[in-house]
């Protein structure tokens, strides 16, 4: 990416989410890449939710692989947004296109894709800003506020001439290189797993946030870092077969080296996760130690979207606490509760910086939970 994103200051600390201060304008000339999972919810509801997740990371990591890498993007579990400069265009359009064929052709999903010009958004009255969240060990994760996302969203969604038509300009092996769905879902160390979306009432005030993420951290007993649903000691590899099965899913099947390369690395690394192995290469144990701080459990893009662990008791405070201040009319939000969280991760290299971890809560997770948020902003 060009300096304007590299070269913007970052915070560290959770409650800064939305200050303004962190944020700056979107150029101009930048587009909005959205890709949207049609009747993700009846999806979800058939058992397909791993599905969805899978092709919502693969709007991201696609973009990352075939356009350009450290792109700017937010994951909303049924699809993505990610920032694109003009001079991409072109191979966006590529990526989109052929993800909206594939996606259909592999899992039976249809997308909604395409792209927004930035400066149409602020002709309609929204402004689209940034800022970077540094969680550490080289990991960035973009924020965005001013309406614009949602907005862009809205658009390709509603809106048939923002849309791209599916067409296999580039193959399936391109489209989710690097991308796998191999840990099952991460069972609760606390006992519930909350996928949360909370939107202020006046997105224009600050404070709202500030403040509900400081009350959420007291709820959790000070500390967001103690609700991170990726505790990988309780995490568990699929097996081998299962694990082939999705890749020759995803993959054209040649009989090639890369293909032998692949079948090899499945291979070895089932055993090396699932009898803990790896404990004796020092490079797979950091990998290992590190994913839980390469995960995107927090973050905002016109939405606070969170996915934490919780105790019984504090999902019920957390919840109470929500419906009461949606009722005060300062917010609105959604909930979905489930037993475990989903990881869908992208593996350049095991080097820190190097891997991402997307999560969403299982069975459904920020999908279900966007159903809720819907139903609240349709009763006012």
């Amino acid at each position: 990416m060009d300096d304007f994103y590299r070269q913007l200051t970052g915070f560290t600390d959770i409650s800064q989410i939305a200050e303004a201060r962190f944020y700056r304008p979107v150029p101009d000339d930048w587009y909005v890449s959205v890709v949207d999972v049609r009747g993700s919810t009846q999806a979800i509801e058939a058992g397909n939710y791993r599905d969805v997740n899978f092709v919502g990371a693969a709007a991201i990591t696609a973009h990352l692989h075939r356009v350009a890498p450290n792109l700017p993007f937010t994951f909303g579990g049924d699809g993505a947004v990610v920032l694109v400069k003009a001079s991409m265009r072109q191979a966006t359009l590529a990526v989109l296109q052929s993800l909206c064929y594939h996606a259909r052709e592999s899992f039976g999903l249809e997308l909604h894709a395409g792209l927004v010009p930035v400066k149409t958004l602020r002709a309609m009255g929204k402004d689209l800003q940034i800022a970077k969240y540094l969680t550490g060990d080289n990991i960035i994760q973009a924020m965005l506020k001013g309406g614009g996302s949602t907005l862009a969203e809205s658009l390709v969604k509603n809106h048939p001439e923002y849309r791209c038509e599916p067409h296999p300009v580039l193959s399936k092996t391109d489209i989710f290189a690097g991308l796998s769905c191999r840990w099952q879902p991460i069972p609760s160390a606390k006992g519930v797993t909350l996928s949360l979306l909370i939107q202020p009432h006046n997105e224009a005030d600050d404070s709202v946030l500030v403040k509900v993420i400081r009350n959420l951290e007291q709820i959790l007993g000070g500390s967001f870092a103690a609700a991170n649903p990726v505790r990988m000691a309780d995490a568990r590899y699929h097996s081998f077969l299962h694990n082939l099965k999705r890749q020759l899913n995803v993959s054209d099947i040649r009989w090639d080296s890369r293909f032998f390369r692949t079948l090899y690395e499945l291979l070895l690394t089932a055993p090396l996760f699932n009898l803990k192995c790896f404990r004796f290469i020092p490079g797979v144990q950091n990998y290992f130690d590190k994913i839980p701080l390469h995960c995107d459990f927090k973050k905002y893009d016109d939405t606070l979207r969170m996915v934490l662990d919780c105790s019984p008791s504090e999902s019920q405070a957390i919840e109470g606490y929500l419906q009461a201040e949606q009722q005060a009319g300062t917010i609105r939000f959604g909930i979905h509760v489930s037993d475990a969280a989903q990881m869908t991760c992208y593996v350049e290299s095991m080097c820190d910086g190097g891997h991402l971890h997307f999560i969403d809560g299982s069975d459904g997770g920020y999908a279900l939970a966007a159903k809720q948020l819907k139903g609240s902003l349709s009763s006012l």
